[in-house]
């Protein structure tokens, strides 16, 4: 096992066993390694990923796959040819609470009205993570970061959506603080994502749905977990063993981080201003 990180003070925080490099490239020089995880901001990803495929390792990448849907789709390609796993880590399908709202709902018709709430503020989120809030690290803002774990639980539960309108709402620098998102199903369902990085109040996640026959369901994702960012725990060790398995079955998976990536560009083209 190794760790790369660009701060020598992580090395004190890496276990025995494990080798640390300053430079990500000497990590994957290293031959008996044959799978990375890739965990730096967002706009870091493309050229990090596309090295650790050219590399010949499997990859899992933190969520954006990337900023930008066309070197998605290169990354997926890349993968393709090399025959190794790309494999984006969104949590959120992950989350217990989800999956059993999954299984409710598997034995119904779909849904005929969704709304996906991903609320946080950032500033408590992201810590000493500054990029968050840089445009040109992040991505853009709450629809560049969260919008793909939304966009994702979205995929999970209902199947493939696309984009009909967005409504966005930035600060005095340009990050987008709010946005509404509005999306159609495969079997016309109506889905909204509701995105704020300006919530006062902790956390808040959930999922909630209504059939046209009075029929409601709902999931708080983190209803069980009290503590700030608590859930993350157990959606992090499903990341770690669907993705170990996959390596390690040689299974077909299909990634959503390209597609999940233009859902994002796609937003952003249509998105007007966010008015309340």
């Amino acid at each position: 096992m190794a760790v790369a990180d660009v701060d020598p003070g992580k090395a004190g925080l890496v276990d025995g066993s494990a080798a640390f490099h300053r430079d990500y490239r000497d990590l994957l020089a290293t031959p008996e390694l044959d799978a990375v995880v890739v965990n730096v901001p967002n706009h870091l990803h493309h050229q990090v990923c596309r090295d650790a495929l050219l590399a010949g390792k499997h990859v899992c990448c933190e969520k954006p796959l990337t900023t930008d849907p066309d070197a998605a789709a290169e990354l997926t390609a890349l993968a393709e040819r090399g025959e190794r796993v790309l494999f984006t880590a969104f949590h959120r399908r992950y989350n217990r609470n989800l999956l059993r709202l999954r299984d409710r709902i598997a034995v119904r018709e779909p849904p005929d009205r969704v709304v996906l709430t991903y609320r946080e503020r950032i500033e408590e989120h992201c810590g000493a993570d500054a990029w968050y809030l840089d445009m040109a690290k992040c991505g853009g803002g709450c629809l560049a970061d969260n919008g793909p774990n939304a966009f994702d639980t979205a995929l999970a539960l209902l199947g493939p959506v696309r984009v009909t309108g967005a409504r966005i709402r930035r600060d005095v620098t340009g990050v987008d603080r709010q946005a509404e998102v509005e999306l159609l199903t495969a079997t016309d369902g109506w889905v909204r994502v509701e995105l704020d990085w300006a919530y006062p109040h902790g956390e808040d996640k959930r999922v909630f749905l209504e059939w046209d026959d009075g029929h409601r369901d709902e999931a708080n994702l983190l209803a069980g977990f009290p503590e700030f960012k608590s859930s993350l725990h157990h959606e992090y060790d499903g990341v770690v063993a669907d993705f170990a398995e996959t390596v390690l079955r040689r299974a077909h998976r299909t990634d959503s981080g390209a597609f999940v990536a233009g859902l994002v560009a796609q937003a952003y083209r249509m998105g007007g201003e966010l008015v309340t």
